[in-house]
């Protein structure tokens, strides 16, 4: 069952704890709004995220993808 507060998060809010960035990091990806998400962050939780197939794919070669000389 969706919350409500889930999608009603001010836009400046940042989480505190590992298991809040973990929530916040998937609910993002999910949801297609990825304009405020560190990069850092997601390559910090990576493993602990919970994703289907095609968007870890997605993530992982953007994530960890070698800069071109």
């Amino acid at each position: 069952m969706i919350k409500v507060w889930d999608y009603n998060i001010p836009k400046n809010w940042k989480p505190a704890t590992d298991e809040g960035w973990i929530w916040y990091l998937e609910k993002m990806i999910m949801t297609g709004n990825l304009r405020n998400v560190p990069k850092r962050m997601l390559k910090k939780y990576w493993h602990g995220l919970r994703l289907d197939e095609g968007n870890a794919l997605l993530f992982e070669h953007y994530i960890f993808r070698q800069k071109r000389k």
